[in-house]
């Protein structure tokens, strides 16, 4: 059993194409597949009884869907950047002086 589990998680891991540039975890990449999955569905069932909506979750899915196969988040590259800038602190200190 675990040699099969074994074997499943290395054709995923050649389908999602790990070895390139990514910057989200395998574990994120996974999840984003299967919630794109599910919101794909839910949009297509819903297509001809509230269009507006399945148009939206079909939206959703497909940016999900192209995160998790591609392994590159735009938006995670975005706080990332932002997280290693640090600004300059200024300590500035003050005396008082009474008469």
């Amino acid at each position: 059993m675990a040699n099969m589990i074994d074997n499943i998680k290395e054709r995923v891991e050649e389908t999602l194409g790990m070895d390139s540039y990514t910057n989200i975890s395998k574990t994120e990449r996974l999840l984003s597949v299967a919630t794109g999955s599910f919101f794909a569905v839910k949009g297509i069932k819903r297509l001809f009884s509230k269009p507006w909506l399945a148009v939206s979750e079909l939206a959703l899915s497909y940016g999900l869907i192209n995160r998790g196969l591609t392994g590159y988040c735009p938006i995670a590259e975005k706080f990332a950047k932002e997280e290693h800038r640090s600004e300059p602190i200024i300590v500035i200190k003050g005396t008082t002086i009474s008469s």
